[in-house]
């Protein structure tokens, strides 16, 4: 089991001392001699979760100094986390629901970690984050160059999704979270026109990050060219698509799922170099729909006509 330390309290100055009520307790600046040494996996706890007029450091202070790579949070992305192998992490700070939650996997990877208090773990993920009691500080994941994810597929069956510029990261990640669902085997994302793999595209992604790499490219016609060169039938998606997608697009033995910014749609040398341009059916007064909504109905069809869907 994982075993809580918490450090000693920082020592007061003497003026102070002498100002406090008689009986106060002192503190001590650090371990006390005999103390227990602390594992590199157990817990530590950040400051005193009581106020007081001489408050150690923020969590946000101490993580500016700490923080070298990038940071994960919301339970689900960090629990995918730790259970990735590939992942590095370097730390984790979780309140204690989250650190009860999570301790199976802390305890088998070894992972330092701190207790904190929502409110400090607000000043680690910034306002308006949802962490939700969990923040980890990681490694970025390394991701396959297009032609590497190609030559390991061998002649396998596959699908993969492109998104042309589709920038909102939130999109993105919710498109990841469908794709790792679906069994989708890679994102493929313009280099210069897509979000970088931030904490916030993470969360929306609930985990999918950790299960479907993300391939960056320079040119999207080019790749079309090259996956049809590896059997792939290209899809692309608009609401105004001439054809309408069905079984018979969806169970392709290879196929490329393309989407469009939601505000432009496909560039013109995307939208020609894919097979089809396929409209979902939608028999209600709106014809689009989000990205990831779409994304997602397409992905179920995918299933179904693979014989995967449950």
């Amino acid at each position: 089991m994982t075993r809580i330390v918490k450090p000693s309290k920082p020592r007061h100055d003497e003026s102070r001392k002498q100002g406090r009520a008689a009986g106060a307790k002192d503190a001590d600046t650090g371990p006390r001699d005999g103390a227990p040494k602390q594992e590199a996996w157990a817990f530590s706890r950040f400051g005193d979760s009581r106020k007081s007029a001489r408050r150690p450091k923020t969590a946000g202070e101490s993580f500016a100094k700490l923080a070298a790579g990038e940071t994960l949070y919301g339970l689900h992305s960090v629990e995918a986390a730790l259970a990735n192998p590939k992942r590095r992490i370097r730390h984790a700070w979780l309140t204690e629901n989250a650190a009860a939650r999570l301790a199976p996997l802390l305890d088998a990877r070894k992972i330092a970690a701190t207790l904190a208090l929502p409110a400090d773990l607000d000043a680690l993920t910034g306002p308006g984050a949802v962490h939700q009691g969990a923040v980890l500080q990681v490694e970025p994941l390394a991701q396959p160059g297009l032609d590497d994810f190609l030559d390991a597929l061998g002649d396998a069956p596959a699908t993969v999704v492109i998104l042309d510029q589709v920038t909102d990261p939130h999109n993105v990640g919710a498109v990841l979270r469908s794709a790792a669902a679906f069994g989708i085997g890679a994102l493929i994302v313009q280099d210069r026109h897509s979000p970088p793999l931030t904490a916030a595209l993470a969360k929306s992604a609930s985990g999918g990050l950790e299960h479907v790499p993300v391939i960056e490219v320079v040119n999207l016609a080019r790749v079309l060219e090259k996956l049809k060169e590896r059997d792939f039938l290209c899809i692309g998606f608009d609401s105004e698509g001439a054809q309408r997608f069905d079984a018979a697009l969806a169970g392709g033995r290879r196929v490329a799922f393309v989407f469009g910014a939601e505000d432009k749609g496909l560039r013109r040398l995307v939208r020609e170099g894919c097979d089809a341009i396929a409209a979902l059916s939608a028999p209600g007064p709106i014809k689009s729909l989000n990205i990831s909504n779409a994304a997602a109905i397409v992905f179920h069809a995918r299933a179904q006509g693979q014989g995967d869907a449950k």
